[in-house]
This record gives structure tokens, C-alpha cells and sequence, in this order.
């Protein structure tokens, strides 16, 4: 329960369901609701706070804390601009040089080579495949480390970075830029969504563990019988063995391609609609 707390709130604020400021419902609370004790509530908020996601104010309650990440970014992008001004100046450039260059780099608008960075490779494999299924284009992928190492100037390289705790202070390096991709909400994700019938057997199939854990976690809060619930990772052995027999198959983009025409297929995708949207605006 402990963990199903911190996902479930960890997910509604990278999904914008929580805002910032907005004050979460007390440990008295939520252990009545959910019928559990309030030290499992408290540590699930103290681990939340170690994240920085949340914060506890003396005699108020339990926040969730402003995010640091657009600050950081629109301050280091002020930073690159100023200093890219000062080196051109000191290499004898005029300032109606500096601007002509400028105007001409952003006129010629080059094709951008998009670039998932994230260091869960599972995770990773996802956004790719949603990435691409996006923008119908192949799109490459790896972690922060090897990213660090391997980048290169001079080729329009946009880092793709998903919008979670662990990566709110990632960068990439001056010569890349960085579109930050909003997780999507489940509420929306649910929503016209036909119910199963009662005694339906449903699938749940990803090779990230997470996916199984928040899709298991999002079904029973929905009453879903956990008997009727199938979790499977195309990371095991004979994985499809059974599945013939159920009616729901609930799984990630990437995963959903070992389906092909299955009409039991739904897709819960990671990637909210505007973050994908902004991305087809680059390419165009």
C-alpha cells in the first residue's frame, strides 16, 4: 500500500492531475478511506518528500511542491544565450552580424534527429515506440550516460525526456536542445473507455515493471476482481501461453506490437496528447 501511494501520487502530479501548491488529503484521511494504518500513509509522504514532490507545512498539511525544472531550464537557456553573445562579441562579431547569422540558422528550420533519454531501458523502449508511432519517423534512443558521453554537435539533436521526478534536473549539453514530455493522465487515458464485464479475464502485459504494477493498481481502484487480473512481461518465458483465453488485453505501445489486429488490444499510452503534438509542430 505504501507504494501504491507513492506511485499513484508520484503519477498525478508529472500528469498535472495534482498542481502545484495543491494541499493532499491527510494521513487520517486516506487511512480510513483505504482501511490501512496511518504510518503506512506517513511514510509514503515522508518518501515523497525525500523526492522532492512534496512538502510538509508545520500545522497545515501536505503540499506538493512547486517544480524546479522550468526554472532551471528557462535559466540555463538565458545563460547559453548570454554567453553565446559575449564570445561572439569578443571574436570581433558585430552585433547585425551575430543577428543575420541567427536569422538564418532559424530560417533553414532543420530536420531535427529526435533522441529518447532515459536510463530505464524498458521505460525507454516505450516512449520510443510512442515517439515514433507520433511523428512516423524512427527515433533513437539511450540512456543519460551514454548520451553524456557519445553526443556530438552539429546535428539538430533534440534530447526527448520524460517528465518524472529523476529527470527534473536533467540537461543536455549546449548544442541540444530538450522537449520534456508530459506523462499522461489516467483519468483522460480511462476515459470512454467500454468497462469489462464482471467475470472477464483482463491481461495485463508490459515488459516494464512499473506499467503492470500502476495498471494492476488503476483496475482494482476501478473494483475490478484482482482473479480476473493476468499480469505478463514478454521478458518471461512462454508469456502468451493463456492469453488466448482472455477478454481485455491492457498493455504499453512497444508491447502492443506483438499484437497485431488483435481487437482486444488496449493501449495505455505514457506520452500526454500536447507533448506529442508539440512534437509534430517541430517536424512540420
Amino acid at each position: 500500500m505504501r507504494e501504491q501511494i507513492i506511485a499513484q501520487v508520484s503519477l498525478g502530479i508529472v500528469s498535472g492531475d495534482l498542481t502545484a501548491r495543491e494541499k493532499l488529503p491527510s494521513t487520517r484521511e486516506i487511512a480510513r478511506r483505504f482501511q490501512i494504518h496511518q504510518n503506512t500513509v506517513s511514510a509514503a509522504y515522508r518518501e515523497l518528500a525525500e523526492r522532492n514532490l512534496v512538502e510538509f507545512k508545520k500545522g497545515s498539511g501536505v503540499y506538493v511542491r512547486e517544480n524546479p525544472a522550468g526554472e532551471v531550464g528557462a535559466n540555463t537557456l538565458e545563460r547559453l544565450t548570454s554567453r553565446f553573445f559575449q564570445e561572439a562579441a569578443a571574436n570581433g562579431f558585430s552585433t547585425d552580424e551575430i543577428k543575420a547569422h541567427l536569422q538564418k540558422h532559424l530560417a533553414a528550420k532543420p530536420s531535427p534527429h529526435f533522441l529518447v533519454v532515459e536510463s530505464d531501458s524498458e521505460l525507454r523502449k516505450i516512449l520510443m515506440a510512442e515517439v515514433s508511432d507520433a511523428i512516423s519517423r524512427d527515433v533513437a534512443g539511450t540512456s543519460f550516460e551514454e548520451a553524456a558521453k557519445k553526443h556530438a554537435g552539429g546535428d539538430a539533436k533534440v534530447w526527448l525526456i520524460f517528465d518524472k521526478a529523476e529527470n527534473s534536473q536533467r540537461l543536455p549539453p549546449p548544442d541540444a536542445t530538450c522537449i520534456r514530455l508530459k506523462a499522461n493522465s489516467v483519468p483522460d487515458s480511462m476515459t470512454g473507455k467500454a468497462r469489462p464485464a464482471e467475470n472477464d479475464l483482463i491481461a495485463v502485459v508490459s515488459g516494464w515493471e512499473s506499467f503492470l504494477t500502476l495498471a494492476k493498481m488503476f483496475l482494482l481502484a476501478a473494483r475490478v476482481a484482482p482473479e480476473t487480473l493476468v499480469l505478463r512481461s514478454p521478458n518471461q518465458a512462454d508469456w502468451k501461453n493463456g492469453l488466448q483465453n482472455v477478454s481485455l488485453i491492457i498493455c504499453d505501445s512497444a508491447t502492443a506490437k506483438e499484437f497485431p489486429a488483435d481487437e482486444r488490444v488496449r493501449i495505455f499510452r505514457l506520452i500526454a496528447d500536447s507533448s506529442l503534438e508539440k512534437l509534430r509542430e517541430s517536424i512540420e
